[in-house]
């Protein structure tokens, strides 16, 4: 919503993504007086639903998990405010460039083992192994998540579990995705499916150290299960207004956030790209934390040593882009289409989405390659028909959506974007996987790169920020304006995917943030 800025509030929450939505709402049930302020038109951020090519199209991908393990949804009650989940099942489905085998995720693990064993029987055990050794681990993480992460609450949950995963958390936290998956005999068609899904959305090869706690991604997926909400990925941060809104926040969107005022090291105001400003003694922003310590901290002594560091760091780039694609029949995977009924039946094979992946090898080299300015060759694909599952995604006509993902390409892309045929050979190489019709079927499409989302989500290059560490760095206390969500600046906080738990639709760093605030 539009309207004047207020003089004065307890709290302003810089942007309006979910978890700065997440944050407004449980600050504002506490009694605060919070005000919101987004630089778009609309809330939402990247969890954002929109209307495009005569569809309601998401900005990123539909799937929810760790949101619904994060009991932000029950505290919330966000089903009175219009959320509903759907169930994804199977989970994922995997396949490869050449001839590897198809990998089907269950929510369940047995059914996940009877496919893989008419695979390989030597391969599901090393899974059903995997799997063993892993969920308890999982599960702390996942206890971790939803606390904040201080000493003295990782330390209480880890009791409480009597230390179970502890160990193995942190060893895998030291170690690749690669490394860990590799140690238990798993093949590398099936470690590329979790890969893709982990350190490849995060930007980084699976060879690289700290990434090893990918490798609990699909023992979440068995545990936690994928929902998406009806109506688009956009349904949950609209719940989440509803429910701020419902305490009393107040959301204005269009206005857009030019400066923090500091006095005598404290926070003071919030100043607008229009030059108006908002009086207030506490700032949660949940944007780019860069973004907040180079442009809005300058010349603010409490933030020199932190400013500093950020500048000796250099400005990431984006490397994901977006097709939106209407369709008039479904597209068929040639590899997917040929599994037994009794494996995957056909009503279930265009629900979850699908990861077309390189191998890891080649998603190694592919790390070196975008430094270039190069497209990962083969690329990497997450596929999905939102359409299929939800019926209120259905474009007219009878039509179907199609969202195809596409990582590693390059912000910088070698000869640049605005004439690239890159996107239209993306949808060629799907064609080539898929049966026969699907460039036919197309009714009409978009593609949205990294220069269209520094534009229209105020990302420098395209990047979206995510927590650069993991469960040791936030038991450890490193970067603390990011894991403890506290700046030097008294009565500035920090939110929002930079910080812990990181990028995805979790929420959890909004209601941590929340917690912060509120035990100042």
């Amino acid at each position: 919503m539009t309207g004047e800025l207020p003089e004065s509030a307890d709290v302003v929450v810089i942007g309006a993504g979910h978890n700065g939505l997440a944050c407004a709402a449980y600050l504002a049930r506490a009694g605060r007086e919070v005000v919101v302020l987004e630089a778009r038109d609309t809330a939402g951020g990247c969890a954002s639903t929109v209307d495009a090519i005569g569809a309601r199209v998401n900005i990123c991908n539909c799937d929810h998990t760790m949101v619904l393990a994060s009991g932000i949804v029950e505290d919330l009650d966000l089903a009175a405010h219009g959320l509903k989940y759907l169930d994804v099942d199977p989970v994922t489905i995997a396949v490869g460039w050449q001839d590897e085998p198809v990998f089907v995720q269950w929510r369940s693990v047995e059914r996940t083992l009877d496919g893989l064993e008419r695979i390989d029987p030597t391969v599901a055990a090393a899974y059903r192994a995997y799997v063993k050794l892993a969920t308890p681990a999982a599960r702390l993480m996942i206890e971790v998540q939803r606390s904040r992460p201080t000493l003295s609450t990782i330390t209480a949950v880890a009791a409480r579990r009597r230390l179970v995963g502890s160990t193995l958390l942190l060893r895998w936290a030291r170690s690749s995705v690669l490394e860990v998956m590799t140690g238990f005999g798993l093949p590398p068609w099936l470690i590329s499916a979790a890969t893709t899904a982990g350190p490849a959305v995060w930007g980084l090869p699976p060879d690289a150290p700290g990434t090893g706690l990918a490798a609990l991604g699909p023992v979440m997926r068995h545990l936690v299960g994928v929902g998406r909400p009806v109506g688009g990925s956009g349904a949950l941060p609209a719940a989440l207004e509803a429910a701020a809104t419902k305490h009393g926040a107040r959301l204005l969107t269009g206005t857009r956030v030019s400066g923090i005022i500091v006095k005598n090291g404290r926070v003071a105001g919030v100043r607008t790209a229009g030059g108006e400003c908002i009086s207030t003694g506490t700032v949660v922003a949940a944007v780019d934390p860069r973004t907040v310590v180079i442009d809005w901290l300058d010349r603010i002594p409490q933030a020199a040593t932190l400013r500093r560091g950020y500048l000796r760091q250099p400005a990431r780039d984006g490397y994901e882009s977006k097709l939106d694609v209407v369709v008039d029949t479904l597209p068929t995977l040639r590899q997917v289409a040929e599994l037994p009924e009794d494996v995957l039946p056909a009503a279930s094979r265009a629900v979850p989405t699908t990861l077309v992946s390189p191998t890891p090898q080649q998603q190694i080299a592919a790390a070196a390659a975008r430094e270039a300015g190069r497209v990962s060759d083969p690329p990497m694909f997450l596929v999905n028909n939102p359409s299929v599952l939800d019926a209120s995604m259905r474009p007219a006509g009878g039509r179907h959506l199609l969202s195809l993902e596409v990582l590693w390409t390059p912000y910088a892309l070698a000869g640049g974007w605005a004439d690239s045929p890159e996107p239209s050979n993306w949808l060629e190489l799907l064609a080539g996987l898929c049966e026969p019709g699907l460039l036919d079927s197309v009714v009409t499409w978009r593609a949205v790169t990294p220069p269209d989302y520094e534009r229209d989500f105020s990302m420098p290059r395209g990047y979206a920020p995510s927590f650069p560490g993991g469960v040791v760095a936030a038991l450890l206390g490193r970067r603390p304006e990011l894991s403890r969500y506290r700046t030097p600046v008294r009565g500035l906080f920090l939110s929002g995917a930079g910080t812990f738990p990181g990028a995805g639709v979790w929420g959890a760093s909004g209601r941590n943030a929340a917690a912060t605030v509120l035990s100042a």
